[in-house]
């Protein structure tokens, strides 16, 4: 092969790294899915199609979405699987509808009901993301009213200017209440006994993540030497996916909040007692010392 060549971008690599543009219009992402289904229809009729035809990234929003989807869509761990990163689209609006063969999914916002929606026409796997809830009232509180970009939807800068106009401790009540249904969702999958499903906690992937990164690809039928773990566990540390997000951000603001307030610094006894109303036990069903 020739220098020139060897220099040239895979052309794969380059549309992954395309479709996954944040600001990318929903008709480039729906192209992306229709290339998507041609190219795993294409796989199957050649006999090629890998093993795990499918791996879902679940969670909630705030509970390590964006993370998950750097570990599946690192080019190391796509040579492994074999799958094509779709980007995200809202979900619920296609239930009923299998997904192409051949991806990894991410950004699943479902309650466990409305993922067995998805027909399981091939072998998937899918993980689940939990995150204390209490932590994820304060991350989306800093979402909701800074780190992420305008949306250019009327319906939802409105909420933030709302969010924005109340008190700190005011807006924090406001969106759990606001988000009653996103805990309820979390709660249907904490029973969950599914072989397809595997389920871990984002703290414990902070503690550990050598150990618990290696059981969520284990789990997908992914095995990676040592010397790859080592270079995926460092390009999606927390530091290198920030670094990340603000060498792609104009306005100088990450995603990652540099500063991480848990929500032991914040949370008042209504707001604790708020969060308990709507989902009951939740907290210590899922193992969080109170």
């Amino acid at each position: 092969m020739s220098t020139a060549a060897q220099s040239r971008p895979d052309p794969r690599e380059w549309a992954t790294r395309v479709v996954q543009w944040d600001p990318a219009r929903n008709s480039i992402k729906r192209a992306a899915h229709l290339y998507a289904r041609a190219r795993g229809g294409a796989l199957a009729l050649g006999g090629r199609s890998p093993v795990v035809s499918n791996i879902y990234a679940a969670s909630s929003p705030k509970a390590g979405s964006q993370w998950m989807k750097a570990l599946f869509d690192h080019p190391v761990v796509r040579r492994h699987s074999r799958l094509f990163t779709l980007p995200q689209l809202d979900y619920q609006a296609t239930l009923g509808r299998p997904f192409p063969a051949a991806t990894f999914v991410p950004g699943i916002y479902l309650s466990y009901e409305e993922y067995l929606q998805i027909p399981a026409t091939r072998p998937r796997r899918t993980i689940y993301m939990f995150r204390d809830p209490r932590d994820l009232v304060v991350s989306g509180y800093h979402s909701a009213v800074k780190t992420h970009r305008k949306v250019h939807l009327r319906e939802v800068e409105e909420v933030r200017d709302r969010i924005r106009a109340m008190s700190f401790d005011d807006g924090l009540l406001y969106l759990i209440e606001d988000g009653a249904p996103r805990l309820r969702e979390i709660e249907t999958w904490v029973d969950v006994e599914d072989p397809d499903v595997a389920k871990f906690r984002l703290e414990d992937v902070s503690a550990e993540p050598r150990v618990v990164v290696a059981r969520i690809l284990r789990h997908c039928g992914i095995s990676l030497s040592a010397e790859e773990l080592d270079a995926v566990l460092m390009d999606v540390s927390r530091d290198a996916l920030q670094a990340k997000d603000l060498a792609h951000r104009s306005d100088g603001e990450s995603h990652y909040r540099v500063r991480r307030e848990s929500f032991r610094e914040v949370l008042k006894p209504e707001h604790l007692e708020a969060i308990e109303t709507i989902v009951p036990g939740l907290v210590s069903r899922l193992g969080y010392p109170d």
